[in-house]
């Protein structure tokens, strides 16, 4: 359940351990394929290990550069 008066970071916390359990039970067999979906090349497992990818890229949690405002001049250094 994902209510609205949740921080995003909860809501990061919550996808990122939903993939992880979406990873484990589609862990490949020893024969290579996923026990769930039965195929070699999972599909949904492939998608879990994006979503992890995506949610700890650490872009993503970095404060945005601050634009500055139209007509103000950056100050110059001499030397």
């Amino acid at each position: 359940m994902t209510a609205p008066f949740l921080s995003l970071a909860q809501i990061r916390n919550r996808l990122v351990l939903t993939a992880r359990w979406v990873l484990r039970d589609h862990q490949p067999g020893p024969d290579g394929r996923c026990p769930t979906c039965r195929t070699a090349d999972c599909p949904v497992a492939a998608a879990a290990r994006d979503v992890l990818h995506a949610a700890t890229e650490p872009h993503l949690w970095r404060p945005a550069a601050q634009p500055t405002e139209p007509g103000r001049e950056e100050p110059r250094q001499t030397g």
